[in-house]
């Protein structure tokens, strides 16, 4: 009988085993996956020289975005825009608010609704892009792009 309860024992604990790490490999994965696509007016940051949100100096050739709220800094964005594709980190806060985080309700940025944090925009952006990225997307005025939050590591692939 003691045999009989051991052995019950080990396969309750075996199941659960199996059932934890399920859950724990379940969660890794859907953390893994990129976030939704959001689809917004984008604009080049250019401040070359300036002093961003991470505390880094814009340099000429650096490659990175800036999005409207400081829970975005130091994410990587997958951006898309006619085929071309590019992963970067997001290193400064703006366009023109530091308070909105509308990938999060996918809701259109404050700006397209002519609402800004210090001052009224005089553009839609959702989006900053570097002067690198904005050329490296083939931008040749301020223009609509796609982007979402990916992980680390992340390889984007081209358009089929």
């Amino acid at each position: 009988m003691a045999r009989r309860r051991s052995k019950h024992l080990r396969l309750r604990i075996a199941v659960l085993a199996v059932v934890a790490g399920s859950i724990i490999g379940w969660s890794i994965y859907s953390r893994r996956q990129p976030g939704s696509w959001q689809h917004v007016f984008a604009t080049r940051e250019g401040m070359v020289g300036s002093l961003t949100s991470s505390r880094t100096i814009i340099h000429p050739g650096d490659r990175f975005v800036a999005l409207p709220d400081r829970s975005a800094l130091h994410r990587d964005v997958e951006v898309r825009y006619r085929g071309r594709v590019v992963v970067v980190p997001c290193l400064d806060v703006g366009p023109w608010n530091v308070d909105d985080p509308y990938w999060k309700h996918d809701e259109p940025p404050a700006s397209e609704r002519g609402r800004g944090a210090y001052r009224t925009p005089v553009n839609k952006a959702g989006i900053d892009l570097s002067d690198a990225v904005f050329a490296e997307l083939g931008l040749t005025d301020n223009d609509y792009v796609d982007w979402r939050f990916v992980h680390r590591d992340y390889v984007a692939l081209p358009f089929l």
